[in-house]
């Protein structure tokens, strides 16, 4: 739980130096009227951290599956900041997932960490797939 806390802390630097590396851009463009989003999404995952520590307090089982709840909400503007839907799918099955974790199947405790890690990495996947696409289509 600590290192996902910690760790969770250089998510932002360590994403914007990795799309530095690649030549891309570290932001939406200025010209989307949703760009001031992008700042304000940052607070809705740190702001839900103690509701996510609670839910632990109250039952420590809760701990990774109240954090799918709170990512999942955390990924719902991201859909509208980027134009792309996959987003509203991620936050739908994080949460989701969250919920029926903590809710109704008893599982190992890190069970929501490993689900969590392996849908950011399919989606990561076809992120960049479908951002590709578009590349390739406006080239064309």
């Amino acid at each position: 739980m600590a290192f996902l806390l910690i760790s969770g802390v250089f998510i932002f630097p360590l994403t914007q130096l990795g799309l530095r590396a690649m030549g891309r851009p570290g932001r939406a463009q200025q010209n989307n009227t949703l760009y001031s989003l992008g700042a304000q999404v940052a607070f809705v995952l740190t702001s839900s951290l103690p509701l996510v520590g609670a839910a632990a307090l109250y039952r420590i089982e809760w701990f990774f599956p109240a954090f799918m709840v709170a990512l999942g909400a955390h990924y719902v503007p991201f859909m509208f900041l980027y134009g792309m839907r996959m987003f509203a799918v991620l936050a739908a099955i994080l949460w989701a997932s969250g919920l029926v974790l903590g809710l109704w199947v008893e599982a190992p405790f890190a069970t929501g960490a490993w689900l969590t890690a392996a849908v950011l990495l399919v989606f990561a996947l076809q992120g960049r797939r479908l951002v590709h696409l578009e590349e390739s289509a406006a080239a064309s």
